[in-house]
């Protein structure tokens, strides 16, 4: 049984007040996706105004796990190559990271690589960089 702890950025200085801590019990089989799904089912994202924001599940390792796309309820997987045993036996804390809004994550993508396009097509960031593109423009 795998234990995962989770937790997350504020929203707000009201959220500040609450504690984020989740604790996830997980079948040592379960997926990146049966994670994000038991998240959901247990409602632990905030309401946010506009709804157009951007989740990201961080470990020490790894800067995008996966990402959540509020707006249109989208479930991305991000870079990292390990299962999510192997993930949790060396970092069983994760945090989700917010972002305002699809361009903050971008920006935030292009960071990562000091720009270069030429890695973040490399690394498989494109899909991700047009998608905040695509939702910017809704």
């Amino acid at each position: 049984m795998l234990e995962i702890i989770i937790n997350r950025d504020s929203v707000c200085l009201a959220d500040d007040m609450s504690n984020h801590t989740l604790i996830c019990r997980m079948n040592d089989d379960a997926t990146y996706i049966d994670l994000f799904a038991k998240i959901k089912e247990l409602n632990y994202f905030p309401n946010v105004s506009g709804n157009n924001i951007v989740w990201v599940l961080q470990s020490k390792a790894y800067n995008c796990i996966f990402s959540y796309f509020s707006f249109t309820d989208k479930f991305s997987l991000g870079l990292s190559e390990e299962n999510l045993i192997s993930l949790c036996k060396k970092y069983n804390h994760l945090h989700f990271k917010f972002f305002s809004s699809p361009s903050k994550w971008k920006a935030y993508i292009m960071q990562m690589y000091n720009d270069n396009t030429y890695q973040i097509w490399k690394d498989g960031w494109v899909e991700e960089i047009e998608y905040c593109d695509y939702l910017e423009g809704l």
